[in-house]
């Protein structure tokens, strides 16, 4: 969780680094809860998103990262239910698509 809940630390770039390259060289999936991602105060570091750091130049393997945000939390709306699964894996979206299938905005 990326900004944590319930501490609110961030991740700095250099961690989100370490962490892709361990997932890539272990071939583990990595899930990227960043439901918090607008709740960030003044005083902490900008935030940055496990997207950007697939979006430089190092080597990565995309189907591994997968990115989960809600409208939720950083917009106050405690029971609006709003989701989003943000994945290059053809299969987690395909899953994520059959299962949200009964509720779709």
């Amino acid at each position: 969780t990326n900004p944590s809940n319930p501490l609110g630390t961030i991740l700095d770039k250099e961690t989100l680094r370490m962490v892709v390259s361990f997932i890539n060289e272990k071939s583990i999936h990595l899930v990227c809860d960043e439901i918090y991602a607008a709740t960030v105060f003044s005083t902490q570091p900008d935030f940055i998103s496990i997207a950007e750091i697939i979006q430089e130049e190092i080597e990565c393997n995309h189907d591994l990262i997968h990115i989960v945000y809600s409208l939720s939390k950083d917009l106050g709306f405690p029971g609006f239910r709003v989701g989003i699964v943000y994945s290059y894996n053809d299969a987690v979206v395909n899953c994520c698509r059959k299962m949200s299938s009964f509720g779709l905005v």
